[in-house]
């Protein structure tokens, strides 16, 4: 995913964003439960690259099979496809420019959600967690030796 390292990090700003909301009934809320609901809340911008959008936008327009079976995958065309529409409708300037309407949707719009499924961003959670984790033994283990202790 070539925006792999900013979607785990948009994500997880998210996790913990749904923590704070949740304040101390975050404690009773299984890491599953926000998990579902961040997956579902708006993402700050979809996370793909203009030319596997234009490509796969422009053929579900034009009604022609895309290179995509994952659902997940097939809603965030479709959504991309509807805001492009709708932008092009709203700036007279782009009605003939689909090009000039999609750069602009990946780039100005959030994505109505993160196209993940639940297990997934669980999975995702857990690795990101436990690398984090493991991150914080060697810094403390490395400054512990550094000390001499």
């Amino acid at each position: 995913m070539y925006f792999r390292n900013d979607f785990e990090r948009d994500f997880m700003k998210a996790y913990e964003q749904a923590q704070k909301e949740c304040g101390k009934n975050a404690l009773f809320m299984s890491p599953r439960e926000l998990v579902a609901k961040v997956v579902n809340s708006p993402a700050p911008k979809f996370y793909i690259t203009y030319e596997m959008a234009r490509r796969n936008v422009s053929a579900l327009l034009r009604g022609l099979h895309t290179d995509c079976n994952n659902k997940l995958k097939m809603q965030m065309y479709a959504d991309i496809a509807r805001l492009t529409i709708d932008y092009q409708r709203r700036h007279k300037r782009y009605s003939d420019d689909f090009n000039g309407a999609l750069m602009a949707v990946l780039s100005e719009y959030q994505a109505p959600r993160f196209y993940i499924t639940e297990k997934s961003a669980y999975n995702m959670v857990c690795a990101l967690r436990r690398r984090e984790r493991q991150r914080r033994i060697r810094l403390t283990l490395t400054q512990n030796m550094q000390d001499g202790k």
